[in-house]
C-alpha cells in the first residue's frame, strides 16, 4: 500500500510540474533548455575558469573586458599582469594559461617558434607618446631636449617590457641615444612604474604609451610628430596550453569583438580593423 501511494504522490508531483507552467505554449523551447541546464548545473560548485596574462599597461581595459565576459558566459577570469618579457618566461616555463595580451605583437616571437599560439586577433593600436608632468616644468618641446644637462628620464627595461624596446630604438634611429642615456635616471619594469615617475615629478619626461594620459591629469603628452612610424599592434592569443581552449578563444573573439572595442576605446585605445 505504501508503494501504491508513493507512486500516486509522484504522478501528482510530475502533473503539478507541467501545468503550472513549465510546458506552458507562451515558454520557448530554447528558455526551458536554457533552465533545465542551470537545473543541472545547480550541483556542480566548481565554476570553470581561465587563466589571461596581460601586459601591465592593458590591465584597466582588460579587467573590465573580463568582468564582462564573466557576466556573460559565468566562466571565471583570473589575470596575471606584468612586464611582456616575465610573463613570457612565466608562461614557457609553467607551461599553463589560456589567453596572452602583451603590448606589441612583435612581442609574440618566441611563442611563435615553439608554436604555442592557437588563435589570433589583432585589437587596438598602442601609440607612444612624449610625456611630461602636468605643467610641463623642464619646458621639453621634443626629443631632442632630452639631451640638456640637469633633464632626468624614465625609460621602460628593454629587457622587461615592449616600450623600453621600442624608446631605445626611436632614439637609436634618431640618432640620440648616446646623449640622452646619462640623463635616464630609472629603467622601469612596467610602463606603471614609469607612469608613477612621471605624476610623482620624480622626472621631466618619459616615452610611454597614449592610453597611459587616460584618466590621470598629472601627466601630460608633448605634441610631436616624432613618434607617427612607431604605432604598434596589441594582439590577443590564446595558448596551446589551454585546458579549456574553446574558452579561451572565445575570449580572444570577445576582446576583439564590437562590445570588446567599445571597452578599449573608453580607455584611450584605437581599433586596428573596423568591426562590425
Amino acid at each position: 500500500m505504501s508503494r501504491l501511494l508513493k507512486i500516486v504522490s509522484l504522478i501528482m508531483l510530475v502533473a503539478l510540474v507541467f501545468f503550472s507552467g513549465g510546458c506552458s505554449s507562451s515558454e520557448k523551447p530554447e528558455d526551458r533548455a536554457t533552465k533545465a541546464n542551470n537545473l543541472a548545473n545547480t550541483g556542480n560548485s566548481v565554476k570553470e575558469s581561465i587563466t589571461v596574462y596581460s601586459g601591465a599597461g592593458l590591465r584597466k581595459p582588460i579587467e573590465e573586458l573580463g568582468k564582462m565576459f564573466q557576466e556573460k558566459t559565468g566562466v571565471e577570469v583570473q589575470f596575471t599582469y606584468g612586464g611582456t618579457a616575465q610573463l613570457i618566461s612565466q608562461i614557457l616555463m609553467v607551461e599553463k594559461g589560456d589567453v596572452f595580451l602583451p603590448g606589441d605583437i612583435e612581442e609574440l616571437k618566441p611563442l611563435r617558434e615553439k608554436d604555442i599560439i592557437a588563435h589570433e586577433k589583432s585589437v587596438v593600436f598602442h601609440i607612444p607618446i612624449l610625456a611630461v608632468p602636468q605643467g610641463n616644468p623642464a619646458n621639453i618641446k621634443s626629443l631632442v631636449d632630452l639631451t640638456q644637462p640637469g633633464v632626468k628620464v624614465v625609460l621602460g627595461d628593454p629587457e622587461a617590457n615592449p616600450i623600453g624596446k621600442l624608446a631605445n630604438k626611436v632614439l637609436k634611429d634618431k640618432g640620440l641615444f648616446a646623449q640622452i642615456e646619462p640623463n635616464v635616471v630609472a629603467r622601469a619594469m612596467t610602463v606603471n612604474e614609469m607612469f608613477a615617475y612621471i605624476a610623482m615629478q620624480q622626472v621631466d619626461a618619459s616615452i610611454i604609451w597614449e592610453d597611459n594620459l587616460i584618466g590621470n591629469e598629472k601627466i601630460e603628452m608633448v605634441p610631436t610628430e616624432e613618434f607617427k612610424n612607431y604605432v604598434k599592434e596589441v594582439p590577443a592569443v590564446s595558448l596551446q596550453y589551454s585546458e579549456h581552449p574553446q574558452l579561451a578563444e572565445q575570449f580572444v573573439d570577445y576582446v576583439a569583438s564590437k562590445d570588446g572595442i567599445k571597452v578599449w576605446q573608453k580607455w584611450g585605445f584605437k581599433p586596428t580593423a573596423e568591426v562590425k
